[in-house]
């Protein structure tokens, strides 16, 4: 088994290390939580990044942390060459997400982001099927976003955008971007950053792309449906990971997409092979690239 540490321990560390203790190629040896303290058997607590590296027990790392961190730890490991999991998004800003990429590059890391969308079983059955049908797509809308969170430095795309967009990038070879606009549905200043947008814009100059994104939402959401020129149409739940043609359900996943992350991430640090990490990293960077048209994190 690999030895993993995992940085962060707030609600999605808390679901990563859940992840982790369920898969049999992973064992769990440390987290770094600087605020609160886990009480977890067998796992030790560090209160810094410095000492989980310096204690030379962990093989690999799962960062589920804030996105500054990710550039910091990446710093960190470069000379141990330690493989690394990024959660998205995986910078907060395109100019260090760069400096992140040249180190992993130079270097010659294994850093695998967590861009869930690839990672769903269903991607690939909607990649295949959006592929056949290409020339017959005419709009994509996006709805995505739950109650919260209220970030005062950033907008809820940060939040919710960068599955979706990263999602376009994976899907479609986006050559150009136009006709960008965006417009505020909702806000609440009750809530620190309250706000609702929808995001419109082109790709390749063919099809039409709407996101609406927020922070407002009643309940958690994230679908996408794309429409063919025919009146047909596929939809994405990427909550539940499954996908329906014209509201008739056609496949769902069989396993969690941070399940089918560890996998590939086990398969990469065995053969040490690290095309998937360097694509990732590249399709993050353009995500990265491509929200900064709307919003500086």
């Amino acid at each position: 088994m690999i030895n993993i540490a995992v940085v962060g321990c707030g609600n999605w560390a808390s679901k990563i290390i859940n992840e982790i203790n369920k898969n049999n190629k992973f064992n769990l040896t440390s987290i770094v939580c600087r605020k609160k303290k886990e009480n977890i058997p067998k796992t030790i607590i560090f209160d810094s990044i410095d000492k989980m590296i310096n204690s030379k027990i962990n093989d690999s790392i799962y960062v589920a942390a804030e996105p500054k961190l990710n550039l910091e730890i990446v710093k960190l490991i470069k000379n141990y060459k330690i493989p690394i999991i990024l959660e998205k998004p995986i910078s907060d800003s395109y100019e260090n997400i760069k400096e992140l990429k040249n180190i992993i590059e130079k270097y010659n890391l294994i850093a695998l982001p967590n861009l869930t969308n690839y990672f769903s079983e269903s991607f690939m059955e909607l990649k295949k099927f959006t592929h056949e049908k290409y020339k017959k797509i005419n709009e994509i809308i996006i709805y995505e976003g739950n109650f919260g969170p209220f970030r005062k430095n950033i907008h809820p795309i940060w939040d919710w955008g960068f599955h979706s967009i990263s999602l376009l990038f994976l899907l479609f070879e986006v050559e150009k971007v136009t006709n960008i606009d965006m417009k505020i549905i909702k806000s609440n200043n009750f809530y620190g950053k309250g706000i609702v947008s929808k995001f419109s814009f082109k790709i390749n100059k063919k099809i039409k792309v709407k996101i609406i994104t927020g922070n407002l939402f009643k309940k958690k959401l994230r679908k996408m449906k794309i429409k063919f020129n025919d009146n047909t149409f596929i939809l994405n739940d990427m909550v539940k990971h499954k996908l329906y043609f014209n509201n008739k359900f056609i496949f769902a996943n069989n396993i969690t997409p941070v399940s089918s992350l560890l996998n590939n991430f086990e398969k990469i640090i065995q053969s040490n092979r690290n095309e998937l990490s360097r694509e990732l990293i590249d399709i993050s960077c353009k995500t990265t690239k491509f929200l900064e048209k709307f919003f500086r994190c």
